[in-house]
């Protein structure tokens, strides 16, 4: 595999730390509240940690199914 090829993969399945955050429209602090419960996987080597994309996409319709179960609506 070429270093494009590569990269491609790793955008397809995994998300850093920022992108996940912003994917998830959440703070940094209830972010890392998710991953020290265990609610959230990382991947970590040497000084680089990743998430699991499929996991953040599941964490957000989980959340969006819990505000609707709940009435929440964010503004």
């Amino acid at each position: 595999m070429e270093n494009k090829e590569l990269i491609e993969m790793l955008d397809e399945y995994f998300l850093s730390t920022k992108e996940a955050i912003e994917y998830l429209d959440i703070s940094r602090q209830c972010f890392f509240s998710l991953v020290s419960r265990g609610k959230i996987s990382k991947i970590k080597k040497g000084s680089v940690v990743l998430y699991y994309r499929h996991e953040i996409e599941n964490r957000k319709i989980d959340a969006e199914w819990l505000r609707k179960k709940y009435n929440y609506i964010a503004e």
